[in-house]
């Protein structure tokens, strides 16, 4: 598991080197709980340098002595050593279905972590990234996020839900119906 430290230590080190990007997978739901752990990894949307350009990921963990590798889409996998502890940052682009709108980044939060000001989408704008990502894992997670709304754990505005919808256009049928059936709307 990732520690919000660890994470911090790692995406400091990064934001230093003059990286950007914006938190965008599990750990803004991990965040939004309170949780001290952030999940098996940390996936990033990165904007500057654009992941394509993978030779500079792959420099600069060479240089800080990290491990480097792919992510299921080919972007930039590198394996931070920060506070005591591995942290596998995945860094993504809008490659082949992978899709990030840019409203969603353009509207995404500033947020503190463990003193480190990063980037991270809204927790309604995540919910919405599984919803269209649909495979039967991000289904399940939906499910869970819906639990946690139901009991009080999460607090989800259905109104940005469904404007986060309507950024993918044609597809926004299939995804209200998702979001329906994980009870987060």
């Amino acid at each position: 598991m990732v520690s919000r430290r660890g994470a911090a230590s790692s995406l400091r080190v990064l934001l230093d080197r003059g990286f950007r990007f914006t938190i965008i997978g599990g750990t803004v739901v991990e965040y939004a709980l309170g949780s001290r752990d952030l999940g098996d990894d940390v996936d990033l949307f990165g904007e500057e340098p654009p992941p394509l350009l993978e030779e500079e990921y792959y420099g600069v963990a060479h240089e800080l002595g990290w491990s480097s590798g792919q992510t299921w889409l080919g972007t930039p996998r590198l394996i931070a050593r920060a506070a005591g502890e591995e942290v596998p940052l995945e860094f993504f682009d809008n490659v082949h279905d992978f899709y990030v709108p840019e409203p969603m980044l353009e509207r995404a939060e500033r947020v503190v972590m463990d003193g480190v000001r990063v980037k991270m989408v809204l927790l309604e704008d995540h919910i919405v990234l599984k919803a269209h990502a649909g495979r039967g894992s991000d289904i399940e997670r939906l499910k869970e996020i819906g639990r946690y709304v139901k009991k009080g754990r999460l607090h989800v505005s259905r109104d940005l839900v469904r404007e986060a919808v309507e950024f993918f256009g044609d597809e926004a049928p299939v995804l209200l119906r998702r979001l329906r059936e994980a009870g987060l709307l």
